[in-house]
């Protein structure tokens, strides 16, 4: 299978997944040909004119609205980056289960859509509400529950716009959820229907496929909010650099809060010097950072760490776990310095 108006330099892995090598792009804002592609399913084809969405289960007031409805509601833009619970999955040792995501499973965008909490008002939730549940049309099962208490958050969406455009099919076109922070399997593509539920939801993608699972293979945590994570754009993993001051850059995000700050080291950690945030977009965005280091000839290694505005830092070391979710280990590359 082909997807559709995507850059060709993108990276296949099988038939439904396009990674993004983050050396393609030199910008906040990842253009829509660019865009990392993850998808369980084939690509379904659904025409905006025929597109529908029915919210119902424990409400008093089920709703089945069109495209044309949901377009003219007020609407909400914001930037939000999107990450695959898996990506980074490569960096664990031994090798985890699952595609074999390098760090190219992340992209950074600009969603208009409308507030979920503004439709649940109109269907008049029942008090015993407690999970909202989202259904794709790619699969049959592919449902996933929001707790309630974040589905009313108004920075949820349903989005039918990317970066300004029509939403595209290979992003979940026309409509898909939009779940700021939360890893992208949250973000139900190709909506089709709103269920609440009186119970927390334990379907397939939920309960099972998209859990932490330890060595002994014990289930540890559904996965939900993405870890503080930074990455170093430029320069690349051994690549030969000239000796003396050179520009380091990368992007850092979270899904807990905006960054606070973002730090580089050359030594091993034994000291850091901090890098500058040179753009972001609101606490839902990833950023931009660089910094200038200095590097003796010889083999060297830097590493970058993040920390975000409630104080969370990235980590040494990620815990290990059998699908290879949630990679946010401190990133470190080795380079070449020329004598």
């Amino acid at each position: 299978m082909t997807i559709p108006d995507k850059d060709p330099r993108l990276t296949p892995y099988g038939t439904t997944n396009l990674g993004m090598d983050l050396g393609l792009i030199d910008s906040l804002i990842v253009p829509n040909d660019l865009f990392f592609v993850r998808s369980n399913g084939a690509i379904p084809n659904i025409d905006r004119d025929s597109w529908s969405l029915t919210i119902d289960g424990a409400v008093s007031n089920p709703l089945t609205i069109d495209f044309a409805t949901l377009a003219g509601m007020p609407s909400r833009t914001l930037t939000a980056f999107l990450e695959c619970t898996g990506n980074g999955r490569t960096r664990f040792a031994p090798e985890a289960e699952g595609t074999p995501w390098l760090n190219d499973a992340a992209g950074n965008a600009v969603w208009k859509g409308v507030s979920l909490a503004s439709l649940l008002c109109q269907v008049c939730l029942l008090d015993e509400a407690v999970d909202v549940v989202s259904q794709g049309a790619d699969l049959p099962d592919m449902r996933r529950g929001l707790p309630l208490q974040d589905a009313l958050d108004p920075d949820v969406l349903l989005v039918y716009e990317m970066n300004g455009e029509p939403l595209p099919a290979a992003h979940g076109g026309p409509v898909r959820l939009l779940v700021p922070g939360w890893a992208g399997i949250a973000s139900t593509k190709w909506l089709t229907r709103l269920e609440v539920w009186d119970r927390p939801f334990t379907g397939e993608y939920q309960g099972n496929l998209y859990v932490v699972y330890d060595e002994n293979g014990d289930p540890v945590a559904p996965i939900t909010r993405m870890p503080v994570k930074s990455v170093i754009r430029s320069p690349r993993e051994g690549d030969l650099v000239a000796p003396g001051t050179m520009r380091v850059d990368g992007f850092a995000w979270s899904g807990y809060a905006a960054i606070d700050r973002v730090e580089v080291t050359s030594d091993g950690g034994a000291t850091w010097q901090p890098a500058s945030i040179t753009d972001s977009a609101g606490p839902h965005s990833w950023c931009r950072w660089e910094a200038s280091v200095s590097l003796p000839a010889g083999t060297q290694q830097l590493s970058v760490r993040a920390t975000d505005q409630r104080g969370i830092r990235q980590p040494w070391e990620a815990r290990w776990n059998q699908k290879g979710y949630q990679m946010n280990a401190i990133h470190t590359i080795t380079l070449r310095v020329a004598e």
